[in-house]
């Protein structure tokens, strides 16, 4: 369960001021909006690497608001893969886990992948190895920072409904920025509009 209150943040403007989001178990939101109007910024407060101007932020009733990033339980995925390209796939899922690469991989639909050198994955296979990598340090929340955008349409599609469902099934809710109003409508159970 996450509970954002008040959360307000300004740069040389004001990106957001007295923000609510609550979300239960297994609850998708999509926040959605123009590049520049605080959707990253947003996300970047939430998981610890901004802080805030004011507000709070709680998981599971507990006050996160000054905790480390590292201390906060929430994954997050970017646009494009943080993969270490000197590990294979299965060492870069050991930065989260030593154990359950295995059925990690088959999770998300790359089973057999351990042993692969991360050069020679696709866009759409590098982002699924990041969704496993984050998955398997059992986030309470998953953030979600345009991670479909560099991706072709079809291959985005299915990988929008995959991570979906596999989020659903796990009850752990998530929060997606995206510019997209169909990819919002698709993956989310609601949608915060944020603009200029």
């Amino acid at each position: 369960m996450l509970d954002c209150e008040a959360l307000t943040k300004a740069f040389d403007k004001t990106l957001f001021k007295n923000l609510d989001i609550h979300l239960g178990p297994g609850e998708i939101l999509a926040v959605l909006g123009p590049s520049g109007c605080g959707k990253s910024t947003l996300l970047r407060c939430i998981c610890g690497l901004e802080s805030l101007d004011s507000g709070t932020i709680r998981l599971n009733e507990i006050d996160i608001t000054n905790f480390e990033a590292e201390d906060r339980g929430i994954g997050l995925i970017f646009q494009r893969p943080v993969l270490y390209p000197h590990l294979s796939v299965s060492g870069n899922l050991s930065l989260a886990s030593k154990s359950g690469h295995e059925e990690a991989l088959e999770e998300v639909g790359l089973s057999g992948f351990e042993g692969r050198a991360v050069e020679n994955l696709s866009g759409g296979e590098g982002q699924r190895v990041a969704l496993a990598r984050a998955l398997l340090a059992e986030p309470n929340v998953l953030l979600l920072d345009e991670p479909f955008s560099a991706l072709d349409s079809d291959l985005s599609v299915r990988l929008l409904k995959d991570v979906r469902q596999l989020l659903k099934k796990r009850k752990c809710p998530a929060i997606l920025v995206t510019h997209n109003q169909q990819e919002a409508e698709m993956f989310s159970d609601r949608i915060l509009e944020m603009s200029d």
